[in-house]
């Protein structure tokens, strides 16, 4: 019989590592009650328990076995749990290996079926040897031979560590990111919005006698510093997203392997996620404002698991960044119902009398925090201003990029504008759960409806809205999933 196995002694720094994550808040305790020994000494205690006992526990009563027919883990301090999972159950297997674990041949193994829960996979390897996840989906894919019958055979096996590897599947289609597009890619990122947002609160907390002090040595070049401080806190945003997103994104690397999907990427930790075609429910090309004009595009496969829950807006990437010109040559061999042309998305549109709608709608999104802080802060009240002139123009391009219509008899086509970001959606018939029209007393009268198509999105939905289109399109849409279904 196979033995169960611990992992490596190095996967007890990722448990501590992950308590620290969830604990860091501790730390902050602890330094407002430095002046209460008692308290302090017993949050230091806290600290140890939740930061290091804990998590030594844990790591030492967890075991897990691979078999050939499914995956089990035990592990549980106070209360046992036996996790029994069969390859058929396993919808993504994911990888992620730190640079620290690499010279070890380590990284850390995430199993997900779907019955796991919404914030954690069904299972959790840390510091387990790489030929692991290989076996495994050798297993699922079907191409390691069966287990022989004879017991002393399988008991031989057990001994000898590693498992016996799978056969190769050959992969059918293959992509790598060159640097020149990765530094395009890294460039256009809008994620130095929220680290702007994230170094102002910072700001707010730097005591006042601090930033008091500094103005008052600087008054006579006021406008200089303010200006010169504004660009120094956007530019180190810029360049923390530019960072963050080239090394999250380093070496990107999809292919297609059987009925496998496996993207790589990552420099400090190598991420690796293998999922089905099968799990795939929509196709997502996306494409910021910046990105449109160096005309790349972002691709991303809706799937129903949460395994690229950390990836761009809960989504897993396997085309970062494709020049708009090659989208159509480059993805259709990884999902083979893509088109392989540039769709007309005509059909469903918001004509330009109508427009005025999504502009009145972003304007009212913000015009009440905006005039309660001009009321609070009546010197502020030209940047104020400016957040209404830029929902004005979100409104607008919200309208333009709103579009769609059939591309084939059993796919729709949705386009939407959503945060500066145009949004391109690819959906199979099978794949659509529901579509639903709404339209108020108001809309009846013009004749306007909003077009909702529901896809499922890991363990929630995924809406997909066009509002603000003819009746009649929005009907012929629903007449069609009606018909075709």
């Amino acid at each position: 019989m196979i033995k169960p196995k611990r992992t490596h002694p190095l996967g007890l720094l990722l448990h501590i590592a992950n308590s620290i994550k969830e604990y860091w808040f501790l730390f902050i305790l602890v330094l407002t009650l430095y002046n209460q020994p008692l308290w302090f000494a017993l949050s230091w205690a806290g600290i140890v328990l939740v930061i290091i006992i804990w998590p030594a526990t844990r790591w030492a009563t967890l075991s897990y076995r691979v078999t050939p027919t499914a995956v089990e883990v035990n592990s549980g301090v106070f209360v046992r749990h036996h996790e029994h999972i069969p390859y058929s159950r396993i919808q993504t297997v994911q990888r992620k290996q730190w640079f620290f674990l690499a010279p070890f041949k380590l990284e850390e193994l995430y199993i997900e079926t779907a019955s796991h829960d919404d914030n954690k996979p069904e299972a959790r390897l840390a510091a387990v040897p790489t030929t692991l996840a290989d076996t495994i989906d050798g297993y699922r894919l079907g191409a390691t031979a069966a287990a022989t019958t004879d017991s002393t055979a399988v008991t031989a096996t057990a001994e000898t560590d590693p498992l016996p590897l799978p056969a190769t599947t050959p992969v059918t289609a293959h992509y790598r990111i060159n640097n020149r597009t990765l530094l395009k890619f890294a460039v256009t990122s809008t994620g130095f919005i929220p680290l702007l947002l994230i170094l102002l609160a910072i700001y707010n907390k730097v005591p006042r006698s601090w930033t008091d002090s500094l103005i008052a040595d600087a008054t006579h070049l006021a406008l200089v510093v303010l200006i010169g401080g504004a660009v120094a806190v956007v530019a180190i945003a810029w360049i923390g997203a530019f960072l963050w997103t080239y090394i999250r994104y380093f070496h990107f690397d999809v292919a297609l392997q059987g009925d496998q999907l496996k993207t790589a990427k990552g420099l400090f930790q190598r991420n690796t996620i293998t999922a089905p075609l099968k799990r795939i429910q929509a196709i997502r090309v996306k494409q910021n404002v910046f990105r449109q004009w160096l005309h790349i595009q972002t691709v991303q496969v809706l799937l129903a698991s949460k395994a690229a829950s950390k990836d761009d807006d809960d989504d897993l990437v396997i085309l970062p960044a494709v020049p708009q010109s090659q989208l159509y040559d480059v993805a259709p061999p990884f999902v083979d119902w893509l088109p392989d042309h540039t769709p007309d998305l005509s059909d469903l549109n918001v004509a330009d009398r109508r427009q005025w709608y999504l502009i009145r709608n972003a304007l009212l999104i913000v015009i009440v925090p905006v005039a309660l802080a001009s009321f609070l802060l009546p010197h502020w009240m030209w940047a104020f201003a400016l957040i209404l002139v830029i929902a004005f123009f979100q409104g607008r391009f919200a309208a333009h990029q709103t579009g769609g219509g059939l591309i084939t008899p059993r796919m729709l086509a949705l386009q939407t504008g959503h945060m500066w970001t145009k949004e391109t959606y690819y959906l199979p018939v099978d794949m659509i759960q529901s579509v639903r029209l709404n339209q108020s007393i108001w809309m009846k009268r013009t004749g306007l409806t909003h077009l909702i198509v529901n896809v499922r999105h890991g363990n929630k939905n995924q809406a997909i809205e066009l509002r603000y289109l003819k009746s009649t399109q929005a009907q012929r849409v629903y007449d069609w999933y009606l018909q075709t279904v």
